[in-house]
């Protein structure tokens, strides 16, 4: 079983500079993960060389399973969308020197949401300085306000949205395209995630990856990522056999209690039933720190998974 801290769980930790992105490989490893998910706009930089030093720093931490977290605003104007696939086209090339192996993408709606505002507040720098520093102080500071106020969590969402038309779905699909294609020569296991709103609903989500088979393209599945009305098993057992990568959110201290509260182990189930066997990421939005959070959820979900309880991670 492969395990991954994702980065965002320790999303104050970072925005506050008290763990950098370069120590994150090292105290991953020690906390006995196999290597980190890493998010866009948090990486130390966009640069080439220091892509590189990070992987290089990585490997020699022991992190050798990798992931990296992507978003594309697919139905923005022509110019954001060719700016955002810009962008992420050239983080996939670096994913080889990352020792990245698996990517989410996160088919994000334009509009006013966490990621375009700090797009817009990071795009007030000019262009050289975005590459080294992909938030800039401006865009940390909004960051870190909005996560100590709790508006930068995803918490979830009530009420499963309409049908999408036809035709958004199919502009998601092109939005996806040249990402599914880069993805595939480079050997990548890129997962579209049920991340409310299009991917929101299963249908929709199966659909989408659907038209890009060609590519491989399979859905990275976050186990409670489901409207309210919504039944999580049924979601978890339609989109499971699908799965590339896995998001198993923690959002309280109290991992064992929350795993049994929202009947994990029944969700794994799918899973196992499915065959997967690709890496899993903790996502912990609870209170910090964050580390000892996703630690402990990721105990937690070796046992379920390994059907053991000796207190191991």
């Amino acid at each position: 079983m492969r395990l991954l801290l994702a980065q965002v769980s320790l999303l104050p930790e970072t925005l506050s500079r008290k763990v950098t992105p370069w120590q994150l490989p090292s105290l991953a490893v020690r906390h006995g993960f196999q290597g980190v998910e890493w998010l866009d706009r948090l990486l130390p930089s966009l640069e080439p060389r220091a892509l590189r030093r990070l992987g290089y720093m990585s490997r020699e931490a022991g992190a050798t399973d990798n992931a990296l977290s992507l978003s594309i605003p697919y139905d923005a104007d022509p110019g954001r969308l060719h700016r955002a696939t810009q962008r992420c086209l050239a983080l996939l090339e670096a994913c080889p020197s990352l020792g990245v192996g698996a990517v989410r993408v996160d088919l994000a709606r334009s509009g006013v949401n966490l990621g375009h505002l700090l797009e817009m507040v990071s795009s007030w720098r000019s262009h050289k300085y975005q590459g080294g520093d992909p938030l800039g102080w401006a865009g940390r500071l909004a960051y870190l306000v909005l996560a100590r106020a709790g508006l930068a969590r995803d918490r979830g969402h009530g009420t499963t949205p309409p049908p999408s038309p036809r035709a958004e779905l199919d502009r998601a699909v092109r939005a996806l395209l040249p990402l599914a294609r880069k993805a595939a020569d480079l050997g990548l296991a890129l997962g579209v995630e049920n991340h409310w709103g299009l991917s929101g609903r299963q249908d929709q989500l199966l659909y989408t990856i659907h038209q890009l088979r060609e590519y491989g393209v399979g859905v990275c599945l976050d186990l409670d990522n489901f409207y309210g009305d919504q039944n999580a098993l049924s979601g978890v057992a339609a989109l499971a056999p699908q799965a590339v990568h896995v998001h198993y959110k923690a959002h309280a201290r109290e991992a064992e209690a929350e795993a049994a509260r929202l009947d994990y182990r029944a969700r794994l189930g799918h899973l196992q039933r499915s065959g997967y066997a690709g890496m899993f990421s903790v996502e912990y939005d609870g209170p910090p720190p964050g580390l000892s959070g996703s630690t402990r959820a990721a105990r937690v979900l070796r046992e379920m998974w390994e059907g053991r309880s000796d207190g191991g991670c």
